[in-house]
């Protein structure tokens, strides 16, 4: 998308996310149901057994601590981290980065390659060290970037900042299916729980851009970060 906004146009980036929608579509089409195991996706403990367990009600989800909490954590980590590349993003623009288009495509990539290649790191340490120091780790880079953001606009140095946030991806990636799954054992909601979590991150980052961006007009780009 960096390259098609560099050498065509940004209204070209937008047409060809649109028409990745068809391949999407594609793929959700070869789910089947009948595929899908009744025991082993409530998380029974004897997967092959012949009868269904009975399922918990919906209601005991919102009566989860920890189901809570962890949302409540993701909302708040949403809040603060969808802003930032957009932001970074508008800052170089402003300033007339000429390659402004570039820089932000290798802020997104860069931190998914390295995403993609810490995941299995992060299930293994997962089993060994449990879900809390990964969390605190996936956490904790973010006001790094933040604070780091707030004090330099250089291309190069930004870029190698936004590699914590591949730290954050591989973490949360990981451990939110990981955490919810823990929550949910047994209950036959884990897609419910997975839907309630992520709703709660998607409204902490659209929230993000709105709250930010009046923070950022009234108090100016070091007060956002």
């Amino acid at each position: 998308m960096g390259l098609i906004g560099y050498l065509l146009s940004y209204q070209a980036m937008f047409v060809i996310s649109a028409a990745l929608a068809l391949p999407l579509l594609i793929a959700l089409a070869a789910i089947r149901g009948a595929d899908i195991d009744f025991a082993r996706s409530c998380g029974a403990p004897y997967p092959d057994a012949s009868t269904r367990s009975e399922r918990t009600t919906h209601r005991s989800l919102w009566k989860s601590p920890g189901l809570l909490i962890f949302g409540a954590y993701l909302f708040l980590f949403q809040l603060a981290n969808a802003c930032m590349v957009p932001f970074v993003g508008a800052a170089l623009v402003y300033e007339g980065e000429s390659a402004s288009s570039l820089v932000v495509a290798a802020m997104i990539i860069l931190p998914q390659v390295l995403t993609a290649l810490m995941s299995p790191w992060v299930g293994r340490r997962a089993q060994t060290w449990g879900r809390r120091p990964l969390l605190l780790i996936g956490f904790g880079a973010l006001p790094i970037r933040g604070l780091v953001f707030a004090l330099t606009a250089d291309p190069p140095l930004l870029i190698s900042l936004q590699l914590l946030d591949g730290i954050s991806g591989a973490v949360i990636g990981v451990l939110t299916a990981l955490v919810i799954a823990d929550l949910t054992r047994g209950s036959g909601h884990f897609n419910l729980a997975q839907g309630i979590i992520g709703t709660a991150s998607g409204i902490g980052a659209a929230l993000s851009l709105a709250l930010f961006g009046l923070m950022a007009m009234s108090f100016g780009r070091t007060a956002h970060f």
